[in-house]
């Protein structure tokens, strides 16, 4: 008889416990990510410089008036991004040069510049410093708006930066005092990242 037949040939360990440990360490992200969002869990601190409203808020782009008085025309809006100062009284230097700063944003979006416009509502449509900001930029908007069309009570001299979304959803709200830097980064990650506008 040959030794070799003789030999007990060895046995063949089985791959299911090896897929299932695979399997199951692909999945568990899953698995955390699910149960975060069942729960509402959300990071204490996140990486937008203003203040992200949950749910976004519809503002109807219809609601608003050129300075003229007549409604403003929904094709000067559809499509885009929004940057928009809300103020309430004559416009102050703060207020021309949060201006000026609306406009280096822009600007500074490179390619993506196009698709933002740049809004400034009044309750002083005849203001002479708004006119003199006009002439200087041609394609700022002046606009009025009806009583609550943004949250919050117009304050004088409290001149607040929004950002709307091309569905005419208002997303964020900033601080008075945010730098234009910090607004500036949070529209690039805005712009690259959004399929709309």
């Amino acid at each position: 008889m040959n030794a070799a037949a003789l030999q007990p040939t060895p046995r063949r360990s089985s791959s299911l416990p090896m897929l299932a440990l695979v399997a199951s360490l692909l999945a568990l992200p899953f698995v955390i990510a699910g149960g975060l969002f069942v729960v509402g869990w959300q990071p204490a601190r996140t990486a937008n410089h203003g203040e992200l409203l949950s749910p976004p808020l519809p503002l109807p782009a219809s609601g608003l008036f050129g300075t003229d008085g007549q409604p403003l025309a929904t094709a000067e809006l559809h499509g885009k991004w929004l940057l928009v100062l809300s103020g309430s009284g004559p416009c102050t230097k703060e207020c021309d040069v949060r201006i000026d700063e609306m406009r280096r944003i822009q600007v500074s979006l490179n390619k993506e510049m196009g698709r933002l416009r740049r809004v400034v509502l009044t309750d002083q449509p005849a203001d002479p410093a708004l006119a003199s900001a006009r002439q200087r930029q041609p394609d700022l908007l002046l606009a009025r708006a009806p009583a609550g069309w943004l949250p919050g009570p117009p304050r004088p001299a409290d001149y607040r930066l929004h950002v709307v979304d091309p569905q005419g959803k208002l997303i964020m709200d900033y601080p008075v005092d945010v730098a234009a830097k910090d607004v500036r980064f949070d529209l690039d990650r805005l712009l690259k990242f959004a399929w709309t506008g």
